[in-house]
């Protein structure tokens, strides 16, 4: 009898042993992360202009994308301001579809109002006979900045083409003005705006 109750009681000492260190084993080890804590990286920081973007097929990076959705509008809005910038000319039918498209992104009063303009316009067009797909109502033209600095004039202002062009308007100059093409060929030239611009405070840019 006294032998069978010392192995029962062998028995339950092993057993004990044993379930212990099964649950140390099992035990996550100290400053592990579990399943819970682990999360997936960010996501890349990409920067994607819009205006260099395809309408077609948005990058998902592009912010216009992330803040509203790869939506009609953004495509529309990004078709239409890229061919803005270009320069080229757009029809009626085609300024009104593009500040149709801003009033819903940005749904400003003076978006709403210029919205407003062209349909009026187009309206009048009509009357008049003029054809709405063959002309050219609204065109980029450029922006001008406007220039404090330590020269003998003290102001001057640059204009900036739709194809890179500048004109500097400045009376200290001969003519009162230098025009500096996209791709520089003179080297004076050259050197005269980066003169202008290192003794300059930028106070306005407008289109």
């Amino acid at each position: 009898m006294k032998t069978l109750n010392a192995l029962l009681v062998c028995f339950m000492i092993v057993t004990m042993l044993s379930g212990c260190s099964t649950r140390h084993a099992n035990a996550p080890l100290p400053n592990t992360p579990t399943a819970h804590d682990q999360q997936d990286p960010p996501d890349p920081f990409v920067l994607v202009n819009p205006m260099r973007d395809d309408p077609d097929n948005p990058s998902p990076h592009n912010p216009l994308i992330k803040k509203f959705g790869d939506i009609p509008e953004v495509r529309t809005y990004m078709r239409l301001k890229q061919k803005y910038y270009t320069g080229t000319g757009m029809t009626s039918d085609e300024a009104i579809e593009l500040y149709t498209a801003e009033a819903h992104l940005y749904p400003s009063d003076a978006t709403k109002a210029k919205l407003k303009m062209w349909e009026k316009d187009r309206e009048r067009y009509i009357k008049e006979g003029i054809p709405l797909g063959e002309t050219p109502v609204l065109r980029y033209a450029g922006s001008t900045s406007h220039f404090y600095h330590r020269g003998p004039s003290g102001y001057y202002n640059v204009r900036t083409l739709p194809d890179g062009t500048r004109i500097i308007n400045d009376w200290s100059l001969p003519g009162g003005k230098a025009v500096i093409p996209p791709k520089e060929t003179s080297k004076s030239e050259s050197a005269a705006a980066d003169a202008h611009d290192q003794n300059s405070v930028s106070t306005e840019d407008e289109e």
